[in-house]
């Protein structure tokens, strides 16, 4: 059975190239395009990972979307669900979530609960390495 990742991501165009990156990879991917219809996908179909944007429809909902994921009231499978955030933030804004090559005072997770980040526009080569890194870390736990 092929691993399952669940893409959200509003931005269809997005969402679509990433699907067609990790598909091409051999994973079977989900795709769910706001907050409240990723939790419904997160809790019917146990992704393996899950590729988060943080800026949707209305604003940052990829944040909350991550603390309902790790609050202690989610159920466990999927409370460790992996996540790798995918955003244009670190690159329009002053805001940091992870350290860039001036700064490594906090790493990913240190500030948000997830395991890597990546700025858009994503290589795709980086995204297929950061899925199957994380995947790796995954089976070690």
């Amino acid at each position: 059975m092929a691993t399952k990742i669940l893409v959200v991501e509003d931005d269809r165009d997005m969402a679509e190239a990433i699907r067609l990156t990790l598909e091409n990879a051999g994973y079977q991917v989900v795709n769910a395009y706001n907050q409240d219809e990723a939790w419904e996908k997160v809790n019917a179909e146990k992704p393996d990972l899950i590729v988060l944007d943080i800026m949707m429809p209305t604003g940052t909902e990829g944040f909350q979307f991550v603390w309902k994921l790790r609050s202690p009231q989610t159920e466990e499978s999927i409370r460790n669900v992996p996540v790798i955030v995918v955003t244009s933030l670190h690159s329009t804004t002053e805001l940091r979530f992870y350290p860039d090559q001036y700064d490594a005072s906090y790493g990913p997770g240190d500030f948000l609960p997830v395991q890597e980040f990546l700025d858009k526009p994503i290589d795709p080569a980086k995204l297929v390495e950061a899925v199957e890194r994380v995947l790796r870390q995954k089976q070690r736990t």
